[in-house]
């Protein structure tokens, strides 16, 4: 490393080549510029470490450029044995909003579920695990959005409201946790995790739904995310403001993405479909949530 690099810069090249390596992975193509967008790098001397950093990454075959556009080289791949795989062995999974009538959910799958604040993302999360608490797999839930006697409360309004018997040693388990869940959830379980929340460096959500989604083995996990309310009804705005915090990062490795805006639930991703001639990629669900527990379906 070249002595004039002040280790205590922000743009330092030690700690620049961290933030690009976490970075460029989840860049399918990309400029210099934008770069130094991401990482808001201004200075002279800033720019000259990205350049090195890019540059070091080509020469080490990391990335690939042409022209002013570099590319990510990813060269890791895992055999499939195809041959012997039951394609009838999907998770048998009851959904809000009868979802399990639109698509069907395999093994290793990641769902998201985003929503504005309020819109409902927790409600859906606590009705599937009601829905599915008794499921062979297990389920457990990751939260660090409630307390102890919210959760009490908000699990007894689907009690007294719906009428849903949950037994005094409850048949799921909750845990209070903040972040990398990966080290945590149950690779052969149903996990739910309410919220992964990567505060203001959203572009590693995608890292973070990648290492959840290579710790599961036979289980699934159902990741709630913040996003963005739509200025006007969801069913009339740009597609990029259905996406939850990390935008296209949060997209990637979701089997189904839900999303949640003015009482619009809108199927925005699905892998695969419950009947293979009805593509339910666009399919909205109009509802009214009562008391933080029932939706009630219009």
């Amino acid at each position: 490393m070249p002595d004039s690099i002040d280790e205590t810069d922000l743009t330092s090249y030690k700690q620049l080549s961290a933030l690009i390596d976490e970075w460029i992975p989840y860049q399918e193509v990309f400029t210099a510029d934008d770069a130094d967008r991401q990482f808001n790098i201004l200075t002279r001397k800033g720019k000259i470490n990205r350049w090195k950093v890019l540059e070091d990454r080509v020469q080490k075959g990391i990335l690939e450029k042409s022209g002013k556009v570099y590319r990510y080289v990813d060269n890791s791949v895992e055999e499939i044995n195809w041959k012997s795989a039951d394609i009838g062995n999907f998770i048998d999974l009851v959904w809000p909003f009868g979802l399990e009538n639109w698509i069907k959910i395999f093994a290793h799958s990641i769902i998201v579920i985003a929503g504005a604040s309020g819109a409902g993302k927790t409600a859906f999360m606590y009705d599937f695990i009601l829905k599915n608490m008794f499921h062979t797999l297990g389920i457990t839930l990751f939260t660090n959005d409630m307390g102890h006697e919210e959760m009490a409360e908000r699990f007894g309004k689907f009690e007294k409201r719906l009428g849903i018997q949950i037994p005094n040693t409850p048949p799921f388990k909750v845990y209070e946790r903040y972040d990398n869940f990966a080290d945590v959830i149950r690779p052969d379980g149903i996990n739910v995790i309410d919220y992964l929340d990567m505060n203001s460096e959203v572009y590693l959500m995608g890292a973070e739904i990648d290492k959840i989604h290579q710790k599961l083995r036979n289980g699934i996990a159902l990741i709630g995310i913040q996003k963005k309310a739509s200025p006007n009804n969801p069913t009339d705005r740009n597609p990029r403001q259905a996406l939850g915090l990390g935008g296209m990062f949060s997209l990637k490795r979701a089997k189904l993405y839900l999303s949640m805006d003015h009482n619009v639930l809108t199927i925005e991703k699905a892998r695969s479909r419950a009947y293979p001639s009805i593509n339910p990629k666009g399919k909205v669900f109009e509802f009214k949530l009562i008391e933080g527990c029932e939706f009630r379906y219009k």
